[in-house]
């Protein structure tokens, strides 16, 4: 079976396994937190036209 050494290095390396797994669950939520977020943006900024004045005259109200 094991001894103390093996088992404690078994369970460093499953702590460390959770550990990564954990960061990069995280890191993936980020991602799709700002994909979504930048979707949103997008579909707001592309429905939302800005407005000009056009000025045809060369009188002093229009400057």
């Amino acid at each position: 079976m094991f001894n103390e050494y093996e088992a404690y290095q078994l369970i460093k390396l499953r702590q460390e396994d959770v550990e990564s797994k954990a960061q990069n669950a995280l890191k993936m939520e980020d991602f799709c937190r700002d994909t979504l977020f930048q979707k949103v943006v997008k579909k707001f900024t592309s429905k939302r036209q800005l407005t000009t004045v056009k000025t045809n005259c060369d009188c002093v109200c229009c400057f």
